[in-house]
């Protein structure tokens, strides 16, 4: 699971996990209407390693997973829907959230 920093302090942190942050991968992927290799340039990575992503065989690093979500706020109230339909609570029911004391 991977629990990203959001960059509004009140909100909850990002969670995605197999499947999916798979799911998530690729319907950005979509959204952005590149192909795996021009989505794998923006990035930073192979072709092989988005396809890899998109299918649950391998999880980004929590760089490439900033990344992400950087270029998915970049599409707006699009991608940060995107972000909302993937996302999952990381913490559960009465947790402290992080940066709470």
């Amino acid at each position: 699971m991977y629990v990203i920093s959001c960059s509004n302090p009140l909100q909850k942190p990002y969670s995605l996990k197999q499947p999916e942050a798979g799911r998530f991968i690729r319907d950005l992927r979509q959204l952005t209407g590149l192909t795996q290799e021009q989505f794998g340039l923006r990035v930073g990575v192979s072709y092989e390693t988005v396809s890899r992503w998109e299918n649950g065989r391998m999880q980004p690093s929590s760089l490439a997973f900033r990344q992400l979500q950087q270029l998915a706020q970049e599409f707006g109230d699009t991608g940060k829907a995107l972000l909302e339909r993937y996302r999952s609570d990381p913490l559960s029911p009465g947790a402290p959230s992080y940066g709470s004391t």
